[in-house]
């Protein structure tokens, strides 16, 4: 028996509004992307970067993505990778690796959200609610292993 351990966590900025669809069972599935800074030394000089990361969401963690996380909006994201692939029209292969959520935490207050945004840096449309430092919300529903078992029988994403 071999042991492996597969676990992510990123801190990054919600690109743009999440999508959210439907599986045929009903499950709701919301997929956004997640903007993650990279820094590193180029010419002995810091140098930053991102990379743009696709995080899907299934089940009461989908309705929460859908509820309350909108463009710009700054989150931590736990969960696990995952890799899926299927054939085009074409008969090519294609893979796709997506970050599937299993837990989710803001990582600023309202307030801030509203400053970042007042500068330009994103939009917040969230329903009004309380913040609380410890909103959290994980996800115990069952998820997919593939495109075999996604909403419908189209590409996958």
């Amino acid at each position: 028996m071999s042991i492996s351990y597969n676990k992510v966590i990123l801190v990054g900025r919600l690109t743009a509004d999440p999508q959210v669809s439907y599986a045929s069972n009903g499950m709701m599935i919301a997929k956004f992307t997640l903007a993650v800074d990279r820094q590193f030394k180029r010419d002995s000089q810091n140098s930053q970067d991102a990379d743009f990361l696709r995080i899907v969401a299934f089940g009461k963690l989908a309705e929460f993505v859908n509820n309350y996380l909108s463009k710009g909006r700054l989150i931590m994201a736990e969960g696990r990778i995952q890799t899926s692939r299927f054939q085009g029209a074409d008969g090519i292969t294609k893979y796709f690796t997506d970050i599937i959520a299993e837990k989710l935490n803001f990582m600023e207050t309202k307030k801030s959200a509203q400053e970042y945004d007042r500068k330009g840096g994103g939009s917040y449309d969230a329903p009004n609610r309380p913040f609380d430092n410890d909103d959290v919300i994980t996800n115990n529903e069952e998820v997919f292993d593939g495109p075999g078992e996604s909403e419908d029988d189209e590409v996958p994403f």
